[in-house]
């Protein structure tokens, strides 16, 4: 990644922070607001935040969160978050390599889920695993 190596390169002297809040792919079910209108329904399952809160958890993101409301009030939506740091590091590296595709990954795999034949092409053209795709 380009920027954790001006990090180590001390070209950029500090780390850089990464973060995300909420977005309408992987790490929201806000049947008012982002996910309004899915094609299959899925609009309120709020499994989809917690699975990317999790996975990112697993990719090594520096931090992770649940939360809710997004701006359409408390209980009416579910949302993940997470920030990565680039300071330079191997390890950061790998994480932010892990993170960067496991994040937006999940929505790619949401939408193909649901019936988005752009996600089901996205997926195939960059061999993203689909478990239920099986099924």
């Amino acid at each position: 990644m380009a920027m954790n190596r001006l990090v180590r390169s001390g070209e950029i002297k500090a780390p850089i922070v990464i973060g995300r809040d909420h977005l309408d792919a992987g790490s929201v079910a806000s049947p008012y607001r982002e996910t309004e209108g899915m094609r299959d329904g899925s609009d309120a399952i709020a499994d989809w935040p917690l699975l990317n809160a999790l996975v990112n958890t697993a990719a090594g993101a520096s931090w992770v969160s649940i939360h809710n409301g997004g701006g359409v009030g408390i209980g009416y939506s579910q949302h993940a978050g997470m920030v990565v740091v680039a300071d330079g590091t191997d390890e950061s590296a790998r994480r932010l390599e892990r993170v960067l595709t496991t994040d937006p990954g999940t929505g790619v795999i949401r939408h193909a889920d649901a019936g988005y034949e752009e996600a089901v092409r996205f997926a195939a053209a960059h061999n993203l695993k689909r478990p239920m795709e099986d099924h």
